[in-house]
């Protein structure tokens, strides 16, 4: 009989094989992370764990494929062949909520960075130059708009209020989320985002949602906004970012993701000021192994049952 098998595509830890093995023992357990390791018949792999772009792609064109579920590491899915797993009816989980928290404080880690002056203290930290800046600001007392009220905006909302901050969070529907005073339906923010002194994105990104930050919006905002992508980069369309930051309509960018990545050389942003670059780090976990297996233990367990898979199932009509 021909045997099943589940691709360990995301390194696991010893206790966490052990937990496979005798979770399914019907099924064999691949650990390979390159094609050397690969002695598997792809069209035997039911289950992917992880993801590899060029040998999951690879066996999702395989006619005789028999993939089932792809559990995702990452809580975007956009770079992975959705119309593809959507035409063979492959599940799909991702991995929203393994980096709500390290994403958050790195939401705040930006925001500190420029309201108490500290990326401009490192900046002469390097010339050995002393200055004492009086334009400084405090975070308590202001509004905070959070676009996107998934389990990382709502663990930015958990934060907000801790420094004593208004937020209002942004969805599809308007529907109520934790951490949010005010929630308003994405349709309503052109109106309402002149309202809020800091504005961070957590968009995920679909044929909606590119470029939804524009020279509309930006415009939109109060003078001196201060505004933060940690979704996705092409959420925002760079040069009109930089139109609204030349105006000052923005006085402060801090940027985790970006339109082309890595960033070019080239790019205007690397010599501004009033921006601050990280390299698409902020979802860097340091509990992202066993968060990610607990989410994808749950699913298994259920999907060996039979059962609908009960974490992070993505819609493919949303993307999400």
């Amino acid at each position: 009989m021909t045997k099943k098998g589940i691709w360990l595509a995301q390194e696991t830890t010893p206790e966490q094989l052990n937990t496979l093995k005798k979770l399914a023992p019907d099924y064999e357990l691949i650990e390979a992370w390159n094609d050397n390791d690969f002695d598997f018949p792809l069209e035997d792999i039911e289950i992917i764990y992880g993801w590899k772009g060029q040998k999951s792609s690879e066996l999702l064109k395989n006619n005789k494929s028999r993939l089932k579920w792809v559990q995702g590491k990452a809580a975007g899915v956009d770079f992975l062949d959705l119309d593809g797993l959507k035409e063979k009816d492959v599940l799909l989980t991702n991995g929203s909520g393994i980096h709500s928290i390290s994403i958050a404080e790195s939401v705040f880690g930006m925001l500190l960075a420029y309201a108490r002056g500290i990326q401009e203290a490192i900046r002469n930290q390097t010339t050995k130059t002393w200055h004492q800046t009086d334009r400084l600001m405090e975070l308590h007392d202001k509004t905070m708009m959070i676009v996107g009220t998934g389990n990382i905006g709502k663990e930015v909302g958990r934060l907000a209020k801790a420094f004593g901050m208004k937020t209002i969070g942004v969805n599809r529907s308007g529907h109520e989320a934790a951490n949010m005073d005010v929630v308003i339906p994405q349709k309503d923010l052109v109106k309402k985002v002149s309202e809020a002194d800091i504005v961070v994105n957590i968009l995920p990104l679909t044929d909606k949602t590119t470029h939804f930050f524009n020279d509309t919006v930006f415009n939109a905002m109060q003078k001196r906004t201060l505004f933060l992508n940690v979704g996705r980069g092409p959420t925002v369309d760079t040069s009109h970012l930089i139109a609204a930051l030349d105006t000052e309509q923005v006085a402060f960018a801090g940027l985790d993701v970006f339109e082309t990545e890595p960033l070019e050389t080239e790019s205007p942003l690397w010599e501004r000021s009033d921006v601050l670059i990280t390299s698409h780090i902020s979802g860097i976990a340091e509990h992202f192994k066993k968060r990610l297996f607990a989410i994808f233990e749950e699913n298994l367990q259920a999907y060996l049952a039979g059962e609908e898979l009960p974490k992070n199932l993505v819609d493919y009509e949303r993307s999400y």
